[in-house]
């Protein structure tokens, strides 16, 4: 589409984060507690409600520009190399061995179900808007260049890194939230990059949700576990850091042609 050649993506990163930031802002929570709705039901509804609202806009930018076939959200191209979606699934058996100890007896099936829900519209929504709208707009800037792949992958994950400062808080240590910021980036570039070699958005968007389902089940009211919460450490990076090394390595597998070839039906 034509309105998209003047975008900067450096521009749109900054007014996306800034969007973000104040749909996250939005006091729906405190209307929630005054409605009887229980802590953990306030935030996570009002966590549902807005990440429906950015996934909502994400999908509304990808059909609005035209970038569905870049973007993974295309029949054209077929699901390749579907067994690459399996790897994170080791952040998925971490997250649920994190809490096999747990004791879930008292747990209350709609709040499961609620949590459930608060993460697939994250999912979406950082998937959407991430991988779908940003990605394609920096694989568009740097498209021409050797390595256009990487800075048009990488880019967009350190971008979805730092929107993760939005957890820093004055009553908390901020080490752990560097922690997120680098971890989640490495996990973004790896999506990124699975994105352009299995053709398919909407794996990332189930992975994306199941493994912030699976690691936040401790949060679930009246959870009951021996393994004590810790805040985000090096170990975090440790994890994650062979995702990062894996895309690294799939990246010289892609073919640039191919990329170029969906950019030109995406712009």
């Amino acid at each position: 589409m034509s309105n998209t050649k003047t975008i900067s993506p450096y521009l749109f990163t900054i007014l996306l984060l800034s969007i973000i930031g104040l749909v996250g802002f939005i006091p729906l929570e405190n209307f929630l507690l005054s409605c009887s709705f229980s802590s953990f039901q306030a935030e996570y509804i009002h966590l549902l409600a807005k990440t429906s609202v950015l996934a909502l806009l994400g999908y509304v930018l990808i059909k609005k520009w035209n970038l569905t076939v870049i973007s993974g959200l295309s029949t054209k191209y077929a699901w390749k190399f579907s067994y690459l979606n399996l790897i994170p699934a080791y952040l998925m058996l971490l997250g649920i061995a994190s809490v096999l100890s747990a004791d879930f007896t008292n747990i209350e099936l709609p709040n499961v179900i609620l949590l459930l829900l608060s993460f697939l519209g994250v999912g979406f929504f950082e998937e959407f808007l991430f991988r779908g709208v940003l990605q394609s707009l920096f694989l568009k800037k740097y498209s021409s260049l050797k390595s256009g792949i990487f800075l048009g992958t990488f880019i967009p994950a350190f971008a979805f890194g730092l929107f993760h400062l939005v957890n820093i808080s004055p009553d908390e240590p901020i080490v752990p939230v560097l922690i997120q910021v680098i971890f989640a980036t490495l996990i973004g570039f790896f999506f990124g990059v699975l994105l352009l070699k299995t053709n398919k958005l909407m794996p990332l968007v189930i992975t994306h949700a199941l493994i912030n389902f699976f690691f936040s089940l401790q949060f679930l009211p009246n959870f009951k576990s021996e393994v004590a919460e810790e805040p985000a450490s090096i170990t975090s990076i440790i994890i994650c850091l062979p995702l990062f090394i894996i895309a690294l390595f799939l990246l010289k597998k892609i073919d640039k042609t191919e990329v170029q070839e969906k950019l030109s039906q995406s712009f």
